[in-house]
């Protein structure tokens, strides 16, 4: 049997997992998010909605990752309390918090760094298949986030 079982995710497969996706990230390397996705994963936040992104596949999820630490190039993800898993489905929810500073260029839509650094929480809701996250739908406050690192002038 997988050790991601049919109706959900043993814990510490989920946990393990979960360090790994955060590695990747904080690498700011996008090939490390390579292995522990499905080739068809499917990715939403409320970046990739606002700007109209379908991610999904491996090779859109590293172009998403290239594009956020691209903006922030010193991001910093930590996982802040404990994973929440669903007893009827391989479904695990993780709340986190992002640390850096826009320092980048955030290209689409074409704005340089501002030099601001910012300070963000969400969660990201996993659906697993075998022992790879197969669906992400993510949760954070934007416009919260956009008033940090935006100079009140291009905010609106």
């Amino acid at each position: 049997m997988s050790s991601i079982e049919q109706a959900g995710v043993q814990r510490a497969v989920a946990e393990r997992w979960y360090r790994g996706w955060l590695d990747a990230w904080n690498s700011h390397d996008p090939e490390r998010v390579r292995p522990l996705i499905t080739d068809d994963f499917a990715l939403t936040t409320p970046t990739s909605t606002v700007m109209g992104w379908d991610v999904a596949g491996v090779e859109a999820t590293r172009d998403y990752m290239a594009f956020v630490v691209g903006a922030y190039p010193d991001l910093v993800w930590e996982q802040v309390g404990p994973a929440l898993y669903a007893d009827d489905a391989p479904r695990v929810a993780f709340t986190w918090r992002g640390t850096g500073t826009f320092s980048g260029r955030m290209d689409p839509p074409g704005i340089d760094g501002t030099g601001r650094p910012f300070v963000f929480t969400g969660v990201e809701v996993f659906d697993f298949r075998g022992e790879q996250a197969c669906a992400l739908d993510v949760a954070y406050d934007l416009q919260g986030l956009m008033r940090q690192v935006l100079p009140k002038s291009a905010k609106g």
